[in-house]
């Protein structure tokens, strides 16, 4: 099995656990408020703990349908979350070639309060599988600009929501 990996951060002035909370923890029920357009559904298998596996399947424009993912860690005092995409839109996971995308997510304090949000991204290649790194590079960093869309969409929420 081969690894390729991918790795990205963005900013916000919010602090993290605010963050963590709206994006990780309270996603499902956030979602509906902040952008309503964006999922059309959440499944969820399990208490969204570690087990946990979530079909997320995302709304009409959207630069893909579907993704199924499984919890793998999550330290929400450290506001910390892995999670595997096991599956979902053929464009975003070609599961003849790769088994699965892990993706390690930690939301630090910046010296000003906000956020780093970080994010490192695996895509684990099948043995044998004849893969060109560049198209799976391609899939994680699609999936990182997804979540870096999301990301400011619940930013801009909870600026004009302070209550939020």
């Amino acid at each position: 099995m081969g690894i390729v990996t991918f790795e990205g951060q963005i900013e916000s002035p919010l602090p993290p656990a605010k963050l963590f909370r709206m994006i990780i923890l309270e996603a499902d029920t956030n979602v509906s408020k902040v952008a309503p357009n964006a999922i059309k559904n959440f499944e969820t298998h399990g208490d969204g703990g570690p087990g946990t596996v979530r079909k997320i399947t995302f709304g009409d424009g959207s630069p893909i349908t579907h993704v199924i993912e499984t919890v793998d860690f999550m330290d929400i005092e450290k506001c910390t979350y892995h999670y595997s995409i096991i599956g979902g839109d053929p464009t975003l996971i070609d599961t003849s070639v790769v088994e699965k995308m892990s993706f390690q997510l930690r939301f630090e304090q910046t010296p000003n309060g906000g956020t780093c949000a970080k994010r490192s991204a695996k895509g684990y290649t099948i043995d044998g599988a004849e893969v060109n790194e560049e198209e799976v590079r391609a899939g994680l960093e699609k999936t990182t600009q997804l979540f870096y869309g999301i990301f400011k969409i619940f930013e801009a929420y909870a600026l004009a929501n302070p209550d939020a």
